[in-house]
């Protein structure tokens, strides 16, 4: 089913739709939207100047995949605990020309969001995803350098999806070792985050729920973005498929998380417990 057909049919809130909060021209989005991120603005502005039929998805829902849990590829029980369509795809940016229909996947900046960037594009494109049969046309990028978010837009229409998508990964980790020390301290990161965030705030659901899919997506890119890897394949593992998906799901292991049951019973009085054993030691 082409790009077209599938994004088009999602019903904004504007509408009276749930499945996102804004589909439509990018022109249009510009004009009402107020706490766009001045990168993304000025991206958006130079990309609607070059083409005004350009059209935004903002805030598409989605449901987790839970098969890539209850099978153990990825081991995190605690997304069984998140009702509906959890997955919140920030901006898909969305256009033809000459005769083919292209998709960006735009994450707001921030130091760690590349690796969010591609956990979404796989939750997106896997089998079940809303995107799988479009794998080869969507590219996803994280920046906040406008101009680098119109290039990439713009050469949707003249390179291949997978090598550009390989020349926006290389500017952010070298190899996947690089990508694997990255997410794995961004876990730590959110950890650290989290344990701050829940302990001054009362209804906690919300932002456990966004917790939970960070560390989600990190699995999903550290088990993922190995195993499509076929020079570790053979160079590490003699072309053997089965080695390959059990070393994938052991560096999926490495991303350390907060337990779901953990982040419900941070209160000021255990942030400040475990602050000042952190200290003692």
């Amino acid at each position: 089913m082409a790009i077209y057909t599938i994004l088009e049919a999602q019903k904004d809130i504007r509408h009276d739709g749930e499945d996102c909060t804004f589909n439509g021209y990018l022109e249009d989005y510009l004009e009402v939207s107020e706490e766009l991120d001045p990168s993304l603005r000025e991206a958006f502005t130079n990309i609607c100047k070059q083409d005004s039929n350009v059209r935004v998805i903002v805030g598409l829902k989605s449901m987790i995949n839970r098969d890539a849990i209850s099978n153990q590829i990825i081991r995190y029980k605690d997304v069984f605990k998140l009702n509906g369509r959890v997955l919140n795809f920030p901006y898909i940016l969305y256009a033809a020309r000459d005769e083919q229909e292209k998709a960006l996947l735009v994450v707001p900046y921030s130091r760690y969001g590349y690796i969010y960037a591609k956990g979404f594009y796989y939750c997106m494109t896997e089998p079940g995803g809303i995107m799988v049969d479009n794998k080869n046309d969507i590219v996803a990028v994280c920046t906040d350098k406008p101009e680098k978010i119109v290039s990439v837009f713009n050469d949707l229409f003249t390179r291949k999806a997978g090598a550009l998508q390989r020349a926006v990964d290389r500017e952010n980790f070298t190899g996947y070792e690089d990508l694997k020390r990255d997410a794995v301290a961004a876990s730590y990161d959110l950890k650290d985050e989290a344990a701050r965030t829940l302990s001054v705030i009362e209804d906690k659901t919300l932002t456990i729920y966004r917790y939970i899919i960070q560390w989600f997506l990190m699995k999903k890119v550290l088990y993922v973005q190995y195993m499509v890897n076929k020079d570790i394949l053979n160079s590490v593992h003699e072309g053997n498929i089965k080695k390959q998906r059990n070393q994938a799901k052991l560096n999926a292991d490495e991303i350390s998380f907060l337990s779901f049951s953990e982040m419900w019973r941070i209160t000021p009085e255990t942030a400040a417990e475990e602050e000042t054993a952190e200290t003692e030691e």
